[in-house]
């Protein structure tokens, strides 16, 4: 051979090389979404400040933890479907292709509320976000993407259609096992079929436990749990999260030369939660093991560290592949991994530490979570960090275009900010004056008693506005966690400094207000009130009649 022809088939080399590394210039994505994972329900310290359980084992999570970042302050909506919907658009719930406030209704306080919340979601009323919705998936997949969903949708409409959309609307290649649907019903396979509350599509995976399936993906991520109980999985039903991490895998291999996004969203770890949902070789470990100082339920424990055990497969999965398109380097060193949770947990089961509150409340306990990101690349993530800025989930979508090189949607408003910096660099801050929340209704039920309010996070201070009563709350969460010592009466300009800040954000969100339901209320105020879409100032007490809506008012001093 030549030496002019050596030389030649080195330069095509190269060229081939640097071709195939430019058309994987953009990271892989993998969102991993727990369901009702409380902030301390993990038994990593890092993201919750120290106040990890000592029941629940969560060893995938805990790695990620020490390698990746650990946000300890980061937020999501209050319950599972207005978390998805603000994520999948990048809005705040108030915005029209968003308008999604709680599960189900505004109004599940009953019918002698003092108040009545409206209309959400779509024109059926149902919690889901409409076709004409541009999701984060959406711009990926414009970008180059294959885009997969795999788990709990519940941000669709509730009809034989709502699936489908998933994937004909919203932005996904493929769906596995989404649905409307906020719970799966059943956490097994029965006759290989899961449902019907879980999409057909995991049927695929929902083969019966075989001892080649237990010995290759449960037995290496075991421990801790009986050699007999694992061996008595051989013939059982698939539990869906070891379902759900096949098809992601399965996925990725199909779409390794890349860039992919998975969707990973676990069913787990939301109702129904007993012994028959729970994997059973993890169900005897922990009905063995001693209780701990905190939330000690055992079938919940079993939940989540089979959800665990799903995103070390993925992880595994991304460590060990080669990347096609950058020869010597393995899949997760160009893979930006986000593993957080949807809500915050479900008490009594569930673990929310310090925390006053829970899922369906907007006290710390409802919308802070566990949250982290990874990867193999430290231009990525700033590796081994913890950081303390408050980030919300509506952050994602401007953070997912700027990594995918993808462009923003044009026809609606992005809410929420870019993370790639914070990720990238631990001494990076945002510029933001602070993160909000607006539910204009009721969720009393199940040890909760979420009426209609307003908040903002901004700095150290959470000021919280009650329409009930008009009246303002202020917590300072640096030093009162729990939310015990409201200051509004010691910091009374703090509060109306945010009740102002809050006010104008509510205008120009321009967002809907509960209306009074019957008789009337006596506004005894000089001050500023926010009503009907804007802010005006108020010279003299009005009253609001039954059917108008109950404002926001910032007192002026004296007022």
């Amino acid at each position: 051979m030549s030496k002019k022809h050596s030389l030649f088939q080195f330069l095509c080399g190269v060229v081939l090389f640097l071709i195939a590394a430019s058309t994987q210039a953009k990271s892989n994505v993998v969102i991993v979404m727990a369901d009702d994972l409380g902030w301390s329900d993990t038994s990593n310290s890092r993201t919750t400040l120290g106040h990890f359980s000592d029941f629940y084992e969560t060893p995938a999570i805990d790695r990620l933890a020490v390698e990746g970042m650990a946000f300890t302050n980061a937020y999501v909506c209050q319950n599972c479907a207005p978390t998805r919907s603000a994520i999948l658009t990048g809005q705040y719930a108030p915005r029209p292709t968003n308008n999604v406030y709680q599960v189900g209704n505004l109004n599940r306080g009953g019918k002698e509320t003092l108040l009545v919340g409206p209309a959400q979601g779509l024109p059926n009323g149902k919690d889901g976000i409409p076709v004409e919705a541009v999701t984060y998936a959406e711009m990926l997949q414009q970008a180059g993407y294959a885009t997969g969903h795999f788990g709990k949708f519940h941000a669709t409409d509730h009809n034989p259609q709502g699936a489908i959309q998933i994937v004909s609307n919203h932005g996904f290649d493929a769906n596995f096992g989404g649905a409307a649907n906020g719970a799966p019903g059943n956490y097994h396979a029965k006759k290989k079929k899961f449902g019907p509350n879980i999409g057909p599509e995991l049927d695929a995976y929902a083969a019966d436990y075989t001892q080649v399936y237990v010995d290759k993906n449960i037995k290496p991520y075991s421990k801790g749990t009986s050699a007999a109980a694992i061996k008595a999985l051989v013939g059982t039903g698939k539990h869906v999260s070891d379902a759900m991490a096949d098809a992601a895998i399965e996925f990725m291999e199909q779409h390794k030369a890349g860039p992919f996004l998975v969707q990973f969203h676990p069913y787990a770890v939301h109702t129904p939660i007993n012994k028959p949902q729970a994997r059973s070789d993890l169900l005897d470990k922990y009905q063995r093991k001693p209780v701990g100082s905190s939330a000690s339920h055992a079938p919940l424990a079993a939940l989540i560290e089979g959800m665990d055990q799903s995103i070390a497969r993925l992880v595994d999965y991304l460590k060990s592949t080669p990347d096609p398109t950058r020869p010597g380097q393995t899949l997760h060193e160009n893979t930006l991994v986000i593993v957080f949770s949807d809500n915050g947990g479900k008490l009594k089961q569930s673990n929310n530490g310090p925390l006053k509150g829970q899922k369906g409340e907007l006290d710390e306990g409802g919308i802070r979570v566990p949250m982290i990101v990874w990867s193999g690349n430290p231009e990525l993530v700033d590796a081994g960090s913890t950081n303390h800025t408050p980030v919300l989930g509506i952050d994602l979508y401007k953070t997912l275009i700027t990594l995918a090189e993808a462009e923003a949607p044009q026809s609606v408003t992005l809410d929420g900010e870019d993370l790639t910096r914070i990720f990238a660099n631990r001494t990076d801050t945002l510029d933001r004056e602070g993160l909000y929340w607006h539910l204009p209704g009721y969720l009393i039920g199940g040890g909760r008693d979420q009426r209609p309010q307003s908040v903002v996070r901004s700095g150290k201070w959470k000021l919280l506005y009650n329409y009930e009563d008009l009246t303002f709350e202020l917590y300072d969460l640096e030093t009162d966690l729990s939310e015990a010592n409201n200051l509004v009466l010691k910091q009374p300009a703090v509060a109306e400094k945010l009740g102002l800040q809050l006010m104008r954000w509510l205008a120009s969100v321009n967002a809907p207000l509960a209306r009074l339901r019957k008789g009337q209320l006596q506004v005894d105020v000089t001050g500023k009130v926010y009503r009907y879409g804007r802010v005006t100032d108020a010279i003299e007490p009005f009253i609001v009649h039954a059917g108008e809506a109950v404002p926001m008012v910032v007192r002026q001093p004296g007022g």
